[in-house]
């Protein structure tokens, strides 16, 4: 039985906490949250968990095995770093941190960690991701030559005072939306060499909080990769993302799977290998959140390497900074 403590009760932690109570290998024993309100309703839906006054009393707790971190990205670091003295396994929701001075920091901690260190970039652990960049590798469409990427969340309902609505804590759609879909163009394509970008930044002078970048990274090889993302009031809400080849295309979109294109133009659906998942994985049903969790949980027990750890976590930060950098001063960002 593993012995799950969770810091941050809000909306990810919610939703954390609800996949990893469906697995008969967990147990909840304990929540925080700076709002004792949410950590009160955290322990009312699991009565297990015990609540906890701060992080640091959190992650020291004998009864917390595997620690969960889930607040808001400008507090991920003290709850990183308490959890790093205690050389316990980690899970934290992406992304790292929010200023370039607390990856500085965090960097070399995470990567030189003994322990289990996982980063919450759930698509790696869809299986329509994992069949995708199976296929990439087997050289299905060639060597990669372009990509794109569109984002659009056409349904924002944040308000101003809310911290995700607030860039300097969030880091709007640059940091928090599209870090996803910049760690996957990492996973398929490796590591960009630049990134130039425009972008709103959540402009206060709007009535209601919006935010929207156009970007362009160039990557290892020349592959061109341009990404869009949105948190808009009205209009679409997909995700497409296209992997352009010398010898095809392969498209995955949210709602309509993975679909590859020859050469010829000609259309094929994919079918989704579901046998990528691993044994808890089929012992929770749910979205991609519940098989990242089921996932977590058998790296833990078994002494696994997660789909997304430190490294993925440094390289997707590092492409995010350099994307944020650039629609603040205007140049183009090299690594």
């Amino acid at each position: 039985m593993l012995k799950v403590g969770i810091i941050g009760a809000g909306r990810m932690g919610k939703a954390h906490a609800g996949n990893l109570a469906k697995l008969q290998s967990v147990k909840l024993t304990a929540v925080y949250d700076i709002n004792p309100a949410q950590s009160a309703a955290m322990k009312e839906n699991y009565p297990t968990m015990e609540i906890r006054n701060s992080a640091a009393e959190l992650v020291n707790d004998p009864e917390v095995e595997l620690i969960v971190i889930a607040s808001p990205t400008y507090c991920h670091k003290e709850g990183i770093l308490a959890a790093m003295a205690t050389g316990k396994p980690i899970f934290c929701e992406k992304p790292l941190c929010r200023t370039k001075e607390d990856f500085k920091e965090l960097t070399p901690l995470i990567k030189g960690y003994k322990n289990l260190f996982a980063i919450g970039f759930v698509r790696r652990y869809s299986a329509a991701v994992i069949t995708m960049r199976n296929l990439i590798a087997q050289g299905k469409i060639g060597k990669p030559i372009c990509s794109s990427v569109t984002c659009l969340f056409g349904g924002f309902k944040r308000e101003w005072g809310d911290w995700f609505a607030d860039y300097d804590k969030s880091g709007g759609v640059m940091l928090d939306m599209l870090a996803h879909h910049c760690d996957l163009q990492n996973l398929f394509l490796g590591k960009p060499v630049s990134v130039y970008a425009q972008a709103f930044r959540m402009p206060k002078d709007q009535e209601k909080p919006q935010d929207y970048v156009s970007a362009t990274a160039v990557y290892e090889g020349n592959c061109i990769c341009n990404l869009e993302c949105s948190w808009i009031r009205a209009g679409v809400s997909d995700t497409f993302m296209t992997i352009h080849g010398e010898k095809g295309a392969l498209k995955f979109s949210d709602s309509q799977g993975v679909t590859f294109y020859d050469i010829g133009g000609a259309e094929s659906k994919i079918e989704i290998d579901e046998g990528v998942k691993g044994h808890l994985q089929e012992e929770i049903s749910g979205n991609m959140y519940a098989q990242e969790m089921a996932t977590i949980v058998d790296c833990v027990l078994n002494n696994k390497a997660p789909l997304a750890g430190a490294d993925a976590a440094v390289e997707a930060m590092t492409f995010c900074l350099g994307m944020m950098e650039s629609a603040e001063t205007g140049d183009v960002v090299r690594f």
